[in-house]
């Protein structure tokens, strides 16, 4: 396609971000665009000045959307949020054996992303069922988290409503409403979950450096670290796997929580067994 302008002495300035100039980048997704500015003879003098300032503003118009674009369409292509993803996984106490499962669950509903974890454990005390449900837009910002938890005959439920204009979430248990202020795409667990191993996808983690941090929202702020450690083989249970090995830790105003999570250097970032310390013990997951 071929843009005529024609450029006067004092020609009208469009700055990226305008109308006009928000019609390129629809543009240039369906055709191949050539740039032409023209003016009488007479006026060429006066008029060079606005159209070398039209050719920047154009120029950086173009150079910047593709990369912006690129960016966008690499992450809304990620396999588990393009595709879905459904991991089921066994939980393990320290002696290897099997005491329950658990299900990672992630599919695309229009322009949101849907995500679920569900955990069911047979305990020597009473059958736990623990489920967490959370839906966030394309960039995984939380717009609703939920979860569930019954342990025996007791059952809590919370829900949590994120309003990401006014910088809010609701939290609501037992009838009772709490307001907590947020930060700018604030994530629940499991939105914050599906992000780190989308960034690590996309090389977009920075490992190693103060910059490899993320947070999330539960009941409270939770600042979260990341550390890699090196590839090895975990074995747990009856399988080995391997994987690149991270060290996640989590703060917040009650204390320090670490657990180690093996993921497999494939474009998902498959997390294929997770160790969790305990007072007691250390209990652990591994993908069926």
């Amino acid at each position: 396609m071929v843009i005529l302008s024609p450029v006067a002495p004092d020609p009208v300035h469009h700055e990226p971000g305008s109308a006009v100039f928000s019609l390129f980048p629809a543009l240039r997704e369906s055709f191949e665009i050539l740039f032409a500015g023209f003016s009488p003879d007479g006026i060429r003098t006066q008029a060079q000045p606005g159209l070398s300032q039209l050719c920047r503003s154009l120029l950086l118009l173009l150079l910047i959307f593709p990369a912006s674009l690129m960016a966008q369409s690499a992450s809304s292509s990620w396999p588990p949020l393009a595709s879905g993803e459904r991991l089921t996984f066994n939980l393990l106490w320290p002696s290897g054996i099997s005491f329950g499962e658990a299900f990672l669950e992630a599919s695309r509903v229009g322009e949101q992303i849907h995500l679920k974890a569900t955990v069911v454990a047979e305990l020597p005390q009473h059958r736990v069922s623990y489920s967490f449900t959370s839906i966030t837009d394309q960039q995984l910002c939380s717009i609703r988290f939920n979860e569930t938890l019954r342990e025996g005959q007791k059952t809590t439920e919370t829900s949590s409503e994120f309003d990401q204009e006014k910088h809010v979430v609701r939290s609501t248990r037992a009838g009772a409403t709490t307001e907590h202020a947020i930060p700018a795409c604030a994530r629940d667990p499991l939105a914050l979950h599906y992000h780190f191993r989308r960034q690590l996808a996309l090389g977009q983690v920075p490992i190693g450096t103060p910059e490899a941090v993320g947070a999330f929202y539960l009941g409270g702020d939770y600042a979260v670290r990341y550390e890699a450690i090196t590839p090895e083989s975990v074995k747990l249970g009856s399988k080995e796997w391997e994987g690149q090995r991270y060290l996640i830790t989590a703060r917040g105003s009650s204390g320090e929580r670490s657990f180690e999570m093996w993921l497999r250097p494939d474009d998902a970032r498959t997390p294929v067994a997770i160790r969790i310390p305990f007072s007691l013990a250390t209990f652990s997951a591994e993908l069926q």
